[in-house]
């Protein structure tokens, strides 16, 4: 039933895996990438060391399961180097990016048309501070700016870690233009930001960066939150350098600190084209876009709320239902970045706020469209690049799919057990943050605070369920093929009636819902064309399965 009221960076290290409140989420060797650029060759003003630097951090990320590609000496084009590694890691992974060389403040020539009093105009030049990483052979450093609206618009990993080796004195600044200036943390889209030094700051002269040595040290350190990790790295480059560096680095979201460096033991997943034939629960899988996938195998549950109805869970009656066949569900909430890649453009639909991030779930697209993204859209791509096996295609999950795969074994009434005091750490939802940014949210559990507030999360902030899914107990509610009934239907891989639907059945809680709206078992219905009122709290997520 509907409930929506009107309204509406961690630190380098995590290598492996993030944590949100006391316990770790696991990522995977092939969700770990690493771009690693060094400049040296600058001409009349040389920097040797940052080969040396690159070599040592390179070597170490690949001991810890990192996929490493590395540049030297980019003479000009960063864009084009950025934007074409920060697309490989797959959705919710750790993307890392190193740099060593020279960077500066500067003076960036800006340009305005203005109107004079006779009604003639003019073009007028005038400066802004800026800065950025230099090139060997560049006029005009590569703007921090441009770095993170890459970030924000082409990474697709959950965990962006910025490192920025270049406390040197830069021979093409003033003395008052050496040093970068900060990035502001909540611009960066989820992750970490590391200076070799604090914001227009440089190391003395005669002093090298202890940085990257520090680091490759403390990479496969083992059970220890990231704050106490980068910690240690601060306190091991001032030993190092004789306090003379001194580490700046600040975390984009307020779990990021507690992420911890965890080797992958927990989960198997899949490298080829095609899914594996023999799948075991929570297998994973990548398809050509970087969504990833969860297995979910055949098996029988008990679907619904089984406790006294209220007015809101009155249709959930609960029903045995049978799931004959396995299906792949994606781990993930469908974000602004699958959509975008899967169509060539940009999303339908208003958007909650302004993109934060390409990770961010997409929300405000329509029923009917979400409907035809798998078949439609999702499935014709995935054909085309070799990765659809036969007799497989992408939907919508049924609803009783989606209660299956959200419950992942379990019978509770969340699928971490029946109390809704660990929820915070499961779901984007109704709590303090939330409250005290907009107060017509009154009923938020002002005991939960994730600092997100009047949002969606990036996808994958919080932890799974027992197969590897994220979020389905919170952040946006997701469209399933189903028209709504009164009550729900059992029996045998059911489905509510599919044609000539006039609405449509939506699961899972969002980001402002309260506890209860968030079990496993909770209905909402929704019209099926309607893309106003509360369409900013639907996403959808899809499933690969058998076509029947």
């Amino acid at each position: 039933m509907s409930f929506f009221r009107k309204t509406t960076v961690m630190a380098l290290m995590v290598l492996v895996s993030f944590l949100v409140g006391a316990a770790p989420v696991f990522l995977h060797g092939q969700d770990r990438v690493a771009l690693l650029i060094a400049n040296s060759d600058y001409g009349e003003h040389p920097l040797p060391e940052a080969q040396t630097q690159l070599a040592t951090l390179s070597q170490a990320l690949r001991n810890a399961g990192f996929t490493v590609t590395v540049k030297e000496n980019i003479e000009k084009d960063f864009r084009r180097e950025f934007e074409s590694f920060l697309p490989t890691c797959p959705n919710g992974g750790v993307s890392l990016v190193y740099y060593c060389g020279f960077a500066s403040r500067y003076q960036r020539k800006m340009s305005r048309t203005v109107e004079k009093p006779d009604g003639t105009k003019e073009k007028q030049y005038y400066f802004e501070p800026d800065s950025g990483l230099w090139g060997t052979k560049s006029n005009t450093p590569y703007r921090l700016h441009d770095l993170v609206q890459a970030f924000r618009m082409k990474s697709h990993a959950r965990l962006n870690l910025l490192v920025l080796d270049c406390g040197y004195h830069c021979p093409m600044a003033t003395e008052s233009r050496q040093g970068l200036t900060a990035i502001n943390p909540k611009d960066w889209p989820g992750g970490m930001i590391c200076y070799a030094m604090p914001p227009e700051n440089v190391l003395p002269a005669e002093t090298s960066s202890s940085l990257a040595t520090s680091l490759s040290q403390q990479v496969t350190a083992k059970a220890r939150p990231l704050d106490e990790l980068m910690a240690e790295v601060q306190r091991d480059v001032g030993r190092q350098s004789g306090n003379r560096q001194k580490l700046w680095y600040q975390f984009a979201w307020p779990n990021d600190a507690r992420a911890h460096v965890v080797p992958n033991t927990k989960r198997k997943i899949a490298t080829t084209k095609l899914p594996p034939s023999a799948p075991r629960p929570g297998d994973e899988w990548i398809n050509s876009l970087g969504m990833v996938f969860c297995w979910c195998p055949p098996g029988q549950f008990r679907m619904g709320i089984d406790a006294q109805p209220t007015p809101q869970t009155r249709d959930a009656a609960p029903v045995d239902v049978t799931i004959s066949q396995g299906f792949w569900i994606s781990k993930y909430e469908l974000t602004l970045g699958d959509y975008g890649r899967a169509r060539k453009r940009n999303p339908e639909g208003r958007e909650l706020v302004a993109l934060v991030h390409a990770n961010q779930p997409i929300t405000g697209i329509k029923g009917p469209t979400a409907l035809k993204f798998g078949e439609g859209t999702l499935a014709p791509v995935e054909k085309k690049a070799g990765c659809l096996p036969a007799g497989w295609g992408y939907r919508l999950p049924t609803e009783a799919e989606w209660e299956y795969a959200c419950r992942a074994g379990s019978s509770t009434h969340f699928a971490f057990g029946n109390s809704a005091d660990d929820l915070h750490r499961y779901a984007n939802y109704a709590d303090r943050t939330l409250h005290e940014e907009d107060s017509s949210f009154h009923y938020g559990d002002l005991a939960a605070d994730d600092g997100v507030g009047r949002r969606p999360a990036p996808i994958g902030s919080y932890l799974p369920n027992a197969w590897g899914i994220h979020d389905m107990h919170g952040n946006v509610a997701e469209f399933v093929q189903d028209e709504y009934l009164a009550q729900l239907p059992g029996g045998k891989d059911p489905v509510g009636r599919v044609e000539k639907r006039s609405n449509i059945v939506i699961r899972g809680g969002t980001w402002c819902s309260l506890p209860a709206y968030c079990q496993s078992g909770f209905r909402q219905v929704g019209k099926l064309s309607n893309n106003g009122g509360h369409s900013d709290f639907r996403g959808l997520r899809v499933v690969l399965a058998r076509e029947k």
